[in-house]
């Protein structure tokens, strides 16, 4: 059989280019025929001067690989999940989502001081919204400051005690090895991981037919069905990353369990529930509870989410 060659696109920060050489191996690995090379390409979200929040959400970090992925530059494109906008560009096409990695949050401190531990003098570092609810909404004591950057430079922020802590996703920290730096993990039934948090989004052009099929092989079944149900809900509710709000699917025994939480920016409104489905029906789970959050408060606090931008 003739072999191909495959270009795999990706952002260049440490993390983006771990996840895109694990699918690259992944890949390889079911293809040993054919070849997949890496390429990074500069996103807006990689410009340290933009509030995510404020340009248009985290599909800033998403739009220039689209881009090159539809003019041919590049074969497959490798996300975040979590960056990975509801729906995908025109012409684009979720092929895979890869194993799911760690999905909690973390938090990264100098002298490992626990959260509990951090008093009003105190400076912790987010650049989420969902971060930020979650902390007030958990009566947190320390002044909650604006904080970007790729994962390892954050870490490295709070270590030199530009701030005393950090709240970052585990997933990138396990990947990069920098497991040790891990002061304690937040609970994800009560601190809500964004939706898709920990999982990788595998897209390639919608007419690729062969290589939809290459990219099958290495599609976790399970992890897509609770980033369905995660992101089902998120759109929606919007389908805007940046919103405060949480989504997590746990899968055991053949049942889905979605937790989910949405807040205004300050906190002061605060929604969590969760819902029970069978396996298999990720996306209904995710709509019906959208539906129960809209029915019961959810339209106010977006409204409200709204008119403070």
């Amino acid at each position: 059989m003739a072999s191909s060659t495959y270009t795999i696109g990706t952002r260049g920060s440490p993390l983006a280019l771990w996840q895109a050489q694990f699918v690259q191996w992944l890949l390889q690995e079911q293809w040993p025929e054919d070849h997949f090379n890496i390429i990074s390409i500069q996103t807006q979200g990689d410009n340290l001067d933009l509030s995510i929040s404020e340009e248009g959400g985290k599909g800033l970090y998403v739009k220039e690989i689209e881009e090159a992925l539809r003019d041919g530059r590049i074969d497959v494109a490798v996300h975040s999940m979590k960056d990975f906008p509801v729906k995908p560009a025109e012409g684009c096409v979720l092929a895979a989502c890869a194993e799911r990695g760690e999905v909690r949050d973390v938090l990264v401190s100098q002298h490992k001081i626990p959260l509990h531990k951090f008093t009003a003098k105190m400076k912790i570092g987010t650049s989420s919204l969902r971060r930020r609810a979650l902390l007030l909404s958990q009566n947190c004591q320390a002044e909650i400051v604006n904080i970007r950057g790729n994962v390892d430079s954050r870490v490295r922020k709070a270590k030199e005690g530009e701030v005393d802590g950090v709240i970052v996703a585990a997933a990138g920290l396990l990947r990069l090895g920098l497991e040790n730096e891990i002061t304690e993990y937040f609970d994800s039934k009560l601190f809500i991981p964004a939706p898709g948090q920990g999982a990788i989004a595998v897209e390639c052009r919608e007419i690729d037919e062969d290589l939809r099929l290459k990219l099958r092989r290495i599609h976790h079944d399970e992890s897509a069905q609770g980033v369905s149900a995660e992101r089902a809900f998120l759109g929606a509710l919007g389908g805007n990353c940046t919103l405060p709000l949480g989504a997590w699917c746990e899968i055991e025994q053949f049942q889905m369990r979605l937790h989910a939480f949405l807040s205004d920016e300050k906190a002061e409104q605060v929604m969590m529930d969760r819902a029970i489905a069978p396996i298999g029906y990720g996306e209904k789970l995710g709509l019906d509870l959208a539906e129960r959050f809209l029915t019961y408060g959810a339209k106010g606090i977006l409204t409200k989410l709204g008119k403070s931008r």
